[in-house]
């Protein structure tokens, strides 16, 4: 498998980025008020993302000190989610994306300098380039769920480059045996149905509208 370049990475991100805005661009009251993530209304989920993004900088700013361990355990993730959806409660949708926007595209300048360095998150301890493809993987199966509140359909240019990005990081936090196979099944899922496999990995239907 060919490691994927850092502008390469940094592309599928900040597609990501752009996705979800150009999701939400056109979103009235009621599409907001929609189901769109699980339980969470597209407002919600708005939140979450932007609540995603502020980890992501704590996650960076430990690793810029030399904290190697992680933020939190695996099994937090669902209830960290929770209760920054809570705490935002009172953020609009476009409010929500607005300020994700900013926040996300400034996180992505940041990890251009610390690029290779130790950086732990709740799966496991990579690089921040390594786990810069995971965050770009929330961005875009956001924007799926985002476009769903709408009846609407999403997939990104290139998922054969996100499956990559994503299973390489996945693949270094399990490290061992099971490391190792995803890293040999991912060039050949990658040629398949990449889109359909990071749906289902992530516990997306791939239509459920």
């Amino acid at each position: 498998m060919v490691p994927q370049s850092q502008a390469q990475v940094q592309q599928l991100f900040r597609s990501g980025i752009d996705a979800i805005a150009s999701v939400t661009d056109q979103f009235t009251d009621d599409d907001w008020a929609r189901p769109a993530c699980g339980s969470w209304t597209a407002r919600q989920t708005a939140t979450h993302v932007l609540g995603v993004v502020d980890w992501y900088h704590e996650w960076l700013d430990r690793a810029i000190a030399g904290d190697p361990t992680r933020p939190f355990p695996e099994a937090e993730v669902d209830e960290h989610a929770d209760d920054d959806v809570q705490r935002l409660a009172d953020v609009s949708g476009p409010d929500a994306i607005a300020r994700f926007q900013a926040r996300a595209y400034d996180y992505l300048q940041r990890t251009t300098a610390h690029w290779d360095i130790t950086y732990a998150y709740p799966f496991g301890v990579v690089t921040t380039g390594l786990h810069c493809g995971v965050a770009a993987t929330e961005w875009h199966l956001h924007a799926w769920d985002l476009a769903k509140a709408r009846s609407h359909d999403y997939a990104p240019a290139d998922p054969a480059s996100l499956l990559i990005a994503a299973g390489s990081c996945v693949a270094t936090a399990r490290g061992g045996i099971r490391g190792t196979v995803i890293k040999r099944l991912l060039p050949f899922a990658a040629k398949r149905t990449p889109w359909k496999t990071l749906l289902e990995q992530s516990g997306r239907p791939e239509r459920d509208t």
